[in-house]
């Protein structure tokens, strides 16, 4: 049932699974209640399914994204014992269209994935485009067969219970819906072999007892909700209140508990009534955390008429009753003006809201904005009367808003009172034409238009009647339960041309080769004023130094390259504060001069000597490799072995 109710109303958890107080007929509890005096023929009647996904259609969260539980898992709760009705009126909240019949099948087996076991009982259902999509259950060979499909592209999803320790799967093999593989069905084809391998999760346990004297809850309802509001996984508690929730992957969940007795109030853990207040409970694979305990307080009521000020008749309207750290409750008014919610203990803003345009909203008490409102507490079990609103006439602006523009646009129209804007509404997208609900008062109103999709077009806000500013402005005096109508705006939209790109930064070098421990100037545009640019050698980086690009972005510098550079194909980069390249440059460089040989002083008597010299003299810059020997060494070499000869013999003669 409740996940009927999630997938036809979009409601969250809390309002699927939460059992409204019955009361006396023609007032409001909890979401939705309303007298069988204001449905007629109500299409549903009879339909518990669909009245209690009716009911959660009505319940509102200011937290949180709704439950996108789009499969057919466990009911969450019993069906809670139902008040005269739960449908307002069909107006209200139309039935859902029927879900369109085909001819085609999806059929596979399921089995555990640790023994390859077949599993009965498993819920495989699919989601689509219908509002209402066939399930099934796996038999003993863990065989099942979804008939009666319509062509569509379908996620199937496979869930054992949460009393399991089984995952919930979507084909094929994810445990995220996003990330499944579609099913496609076209001219009513019969798809096999869908199988799903169910593995074991994480587990979380606890006891679910009543906070006023500790008692368990049996029955209690227990789901653990994934970072966008899907049920991951539910489970009841059993008769002592203890509860097993298994097949959680890994991850962090908020868990919720609710109660089949009306009189208790729902709870995220740890205590809290909030989706943001909730405390996250992180699994390890395959993990149990266990003492994970709730413990519910009893809920307290808030009740009250809302009337005409005029006249005190009752007034067809919502209330909606909103808290710190917890989630909105909302409200119909029964059709003799009363209404009664039930909420968790806190501190409450209640609003009402008239579905009569002619009259305004307004806060308890008295009040027009949240800021000026008073305050409701509600303790454990308190009864809370005498909420009442009187509801005055409003008085209307009326006339239309002009602009020659087919954009994607809205146009506003304000009512201000000094420095207060007292209302507004958007105008009509095609007509332009506008209602202004507000108080009696004298108003100064302006009309402006905002643009979407990142447009440069834009129009200059108008002042009533047909100025600029405020001051120039004639003001408009409205009377209550009356219109002031012809009350025209012309905007003129302005298209600002596209601005100029930024100009990307350039490097240029003053020559495209260099040798090693040669100097090189660079020079740059395009760079951001003021910036200090470095500048690297690659493709191994060396630092060569940094410049400051000046007032108009452009730097100038001379940077040497290293003379231990090998030669070759190199880049210099220019990084910025972040150290990313923002402009780059080739530059070849060659392999450095060698250092030049000392020149010796060289005799010139013989012919031998004056060529030396004469080589000497030209300087050569080439490396000196020895192979060419000058021939005055080859005759000192000769000397000094003609001279050590002599003296040899001299010594042999004396001894």
């Amino acid at each position: 049932m409740a996940a009927i109710a999630l997938a036809l109303g979009g409601a969250t958890a809390a309002g699927a699974v939460e059992g409204d107080p019955t009361i006396d007929p023609g007032a409001t509890t909890g979401e939705v209640i309303a007298t069988t005096d204001d449905i007629a023929a109500d299409p549903l009647e009879g339909d518990a399914a669909s009245l209690e996904g009716a009911a959660a259609d009505a319940t509102l969260s200011d937290a949180a994204p709704a439950p996108a539980v789009v499969e057919d898992a466990p009911a969450l709760a019993p069906a809670p014992a139902l008040a005269p009705a739960l449908m307002p009126p069909p107006a209200l909240i139309p039935p859902p269209p029927p879900a369109p019949q085909g001819t085609g099948t999806i059929s596979g087996t399921v089995t555990r994935e640790d023994n390859g076991a077949p599993i009965s009982g498993v819920s495989v259902s699919v989601s689509g485009r219908a509002w209402v999509t066939p399930t099934a259950l796996t038999d003993e060979n863990g065989d099942y067969t979804l008939r009666g499909l319509a062509d569509d592209s379908y996620v199937v999803s496979f869930w054992a219970g949460g009393g399991t320790d089984l995952m919930r799967e979507h084909w094929d093999g994810v445990t995220d819906s996003s990330a499944a593989t579609p099913v496609v069905i076209a001219g009513g084809a019969s798809v096999a072999d869908i199988d799903a391998s169910l593995s074991t999760g994480g587990a979380i346990e606890g006891i679910v007892t009543r906070a006023q004297d500790g008692s368990a809850v049996a029955g209690a309802t227990v789901s653990a909700l994934s970072d966008n509001n899907e049920i991951v996984a539910s489970t009841q508690a059993d008769a002592s209140g203890e509860y097993h929730l298994g097949g959680l992957p890994g991850g962090s969940y908020r868990l919720y508990f609710g109660s089949p007795d009306p009189d208790l109030a729902w709870e995220f853990w740890d205590d809290a009534y909030g989706w943001d207040a909730a405390t996250l409970i992180t699994i390890v694979e395959k993990q149990t955390v266990t003492n994970v305990d709730a413990a519910l307080e009893r809920v307290g009521y808030i009740s009250g008429t809302v009337t005409k000020t005029a006249d005190g008749s009752p007034v067809n309207a919502s209330v909606t009753v909103s808290g710190i750290d917890r989630d909105m409750r909302f409200a119909f008014v029964g059709s003799d003006g009363s209404f009664r919610v039930a909420v968790a203990p806190g501190t409450y803003l209640v609003s009402f809201d008239a579905f009569d345009s002619g009259l305004l909203d307004e806060y308890w008490d008295d009040a027009a904005v949240p800021e000026d409102a008073t305050s409701v507490v509600v303790a454990a079990g308190d009864d809370v009367t005498g909420v009442d609103a009187q509801l005055d006439a409003a008085a209307t602006i009326a006339g239309t808003v002009t602009m020659a523009s087919s954009e994607d646009r809205e146009m506003l129209v304000e009512a201000w009172d000094g420095s207060e804007r007292v209302g507004y509404v958007i105008a009509d997208r095609q007509t332009g034409a506008y209602t202004l609900n507000i108080p009696a008062g004298t108003y100064i109103l302006k009309a402006s238009a905002i643009f979407y999709n990142d447009s440069p077009t834009t129009a200059r806000p108008q002042f009533y009647d047909g100025v600029e500013t405020a001051e120039l402005a004639t003001p408009v005096t409205a009377v209550a339960s009356t219109t002031v109508d012809g009350i025209d705006f012309t905007l003129v939209p302005i298209t600002e041309p596209e601005p100029e790109p930024e100009p990307e930064p350039e490097l240029t070098v003053s020559i495209a080769s260099t040798r090693a421990g040669g100097d090189i100037d660079v020079s740059g545009t395009g760079f951001t004023p003021g910036a200090t640019i470095a500048f690297e050698l690659r493709s191994t980086p060396v630092a060569l130094g940094t410049l400051t690009a000046d007032a108009n972005g452009a730097l100038t510098g001379t940077f040497r390259i290293p003379a231990n550079t090998p030669p070759g194909a190199h880049t210099l980069v220019a990084l910025n504060a972040q150290s990313e390249v923002v402009a780059s440059v080739a530059l070849q460089v060659t392999r450095a001069p060698a250092p030049e040989a000392p020149i010796a002083a060289v005799p010139t008597t013989t012919a031998a000597g004056a060529g030396a010299g004469a080589v000497a003299a030209r300087g050569d810059t080439l490396a000196n490799t020895g192979a060419d020997v000058p021939a005055f060494a080859s005759m000192m070499a000769a000397g000094l072995l003609f001279a050590g000869l002599l003296l040899v013999r001299r010594r042999r003669v004396r001894s």
